[in-house]
């Protein structure tokens, strides 16, 4: 899939996305409602949960194969608004933004031996972020290093040795932010499984609901502000 299909595929991922955000908070009433869940109401949250981190794990296959044709466009993608630019963190939102979420949600009923394997998770992540903001800020370095800087200067009157050199070392850039963009992408994915598997079922059914609402508020509020500045 190259970028421009991963456009379209991207509205059409949109649009289920909020059909799936609207079945967790229809889930997360009907289990509040009813106070103790049955074990067939138990299953039918597990089962939406998976559904939903299914829908999430095609987004990101088919995002690592369109960032194999342009991964320069998925640092700052066109169909984000400006301001969901500005919230990018390698290419997405920084995982620890899922401890706020978590808060947000379901803070006030986790239990102390739940609150104790969350902090480990947000030790590590917190860990793992720092990893790879160091990479991050080394591909950013690399950028305006002299001899890339150089070369892209010099772009319109390259000789054929420094167009070799130049397309070297734009596939060595390509290569170290794809590895960054995908170790972004695993870290993300995993604090999210790791926060998960500390909850219960209404107690993943409401994370998941609230991590939606985050991230499609977000997308309505910088795709208003981008109609009123055209």
């Amino acid at each position: 899939m190259d970028t421009r299909s991963f456009g379209e595929y991207f509205e059409g991922w949109e649009v289920q996305h909020r059909s799936y955000l609207d079945k967790l908070l229809a889930g997360a009433n009907s289990a509040a409602a009813a106070h103790d869940e049955s074990v067939e109401e138990e299953e039918e949250l597990r089962h939406l949960v998976q559904q939903v981190l299914s829908h999430y794990q095609e987004y990101y296959d088919e995002k690592s194969k369109a960032a194999e044709s342009d991964v320069f466009l998925m640092f700052s993608p066109p169909w984000f608004s400006s301001f969901e630019r500005t919230l990018l963190w390698a290419s997405g939102f920084k995982p620890s933004i899922a401890f706020r979420l978590l808060r947000q949600s379901v803070g006030n009923e986790l239990t102390e031996d739940q609150n104790e394997k969350i902090s480990a998770v947000k030790e590590e992540t917190r860990r793992m972020e720092r990893e790879i903001s160091v990479a991050l800020a080394g591909v950013q370095e690399s950028v305006a290093a002299p001899p890339f800087c150089g070369l892209i200067k010099r772009e319109a009157i390259l000789i054929d040795g420094e167009v070799s050199d130049m397309e070297s070392a734009v596939e060595q850039l390509k290569a170290a932010m794809l590895s960054v963009m995908r170790d972004a992408d695993y870290l993300r994915q995993q604090t999210a499984g790791e926060i998960l598997e500390v909850l219960t079922p209404i107690q993943k059914v409401k994370f998941l609901a609230v991590t939606s609402q985050f991230w499609l508020h977000s997308r309505g509020l910088g795709m208003q502000r981008d109609k009123q500045i055209q």
